[in-house]
């Protein structure tokens, strides 16, 4: 989860405003354990990648977070650019990329609207992983998502993406959970509307000490289930050809109760 399309002051319980998604979390992201997902997302790809195959070494990578994905790539040789909407976010790659002396180069945008920041068919391979896309509360929106990366790729280079399913969102993610380590915790209440497919997740965390006190935030998560076959349709809309669908993290097709599918698509 990197990305939000959610106007924060839209984020209100009561009269107190919630903070933008990914601010004042972005420092604690990587030690929360949300680290491991890009580790695992970087072997994955290069599975993928063995099946489909891409002709050069420009990889766009999109809702890059702090950016350990794209960090990753450009230690492989990959010529890097990360996209996020979090200026938090980003701050934190940029430190991670300095302290790495590694040339990626991170760009605060919107994913559905990548004209102007970046080349238009500058790259061979886009992605778009920890179910960014899910954060898409509109087909409107996903589909704009789907029509600039397929705008940011070179024809035949590959779109890499994965959603959470509504089995995953409405089944396997919990009501609440609660996560501890030194100097910080973090409590998550989720609740799943069944109408619209979507799940709003309210993250609250504290920071400090039992010595010095400690520090309150809260965030708002909004992350909306699609059909395969909607996702299909607005990849296809989008000029992008659908290879396959996989059971995230394996090379076996999605089941009833997959949790992530990933979809690997060709600029036509």
């Amino acid at each position: 989860m990197r990305v939000t399309v959610m106007n924060p002051a839209e984020c209100t319980a009561g009269d107190e405003p919630f903070a933008p998604p990914y601010g004042r979390y972005a420092p604690l992201y990587d030690t929360s354990g949300q680290l491991r997902f890009a580790l695992l997302v970087h072997v994955y790809l290069y599975d993928l990648l063995r099946h489909h195959p891409v002709a050069g070494r420009r990889a766009l990578d999109l809702a890059c977070g702090t950016g350990t994905l794209a960090l990753l790539l450009a230690a492989d040789g990959w010529e890097v650019t990360g996209v996020d909407c979090s200026a938090a976010m980003l701050a934190e790659a940029d430190a991670k990329a300095r302290a790495a002396a590694a040339q990626v180069r991170f760009i605060q945008g919107d994913m559905r609207q990548l004209a102007g920041l970046v080349p238009a068919a500058g790259f061979d391979l886009v992605t778009c992983t920890y179910d960014s896309l899910n954060y898409m509360v509109s087909e409107a929106d996903l589909g704009a998502c789907f029509a600039a990366a397929a705008g940011a790729l070179a024809p035949g280079g590959l779109y890499l993406a994965d959603l959470n399913t509504r089995h995953f969102l409405e089944h396997d993610w919990g009501d609440c959970a609660i996560y501890e380590q030194q100097g910080y915790v973090q409590l998550e209440r989720s609740q799943f509307d069944a109408d619209s497919a979507t799940s709003t997740m309210l993250l609250t965390g504290f920071v400090g000490d039992d010595a010095g006190g400690y520090e309150r935030f809260d965030e708002v998560h909004r992350e909306r289930a699609y059909p395969v076959e909607t996702v299909d349709a607005l990849l296809a809309q989008a000029g992008l050809c659908v290879e396959a669908r996989y059971d995230g993290f394996t090379l076996d097709p999605p089941g009833p109760h997959t949790q992530r599918i990933y979809w690997v698509a060709r600029k036509v």
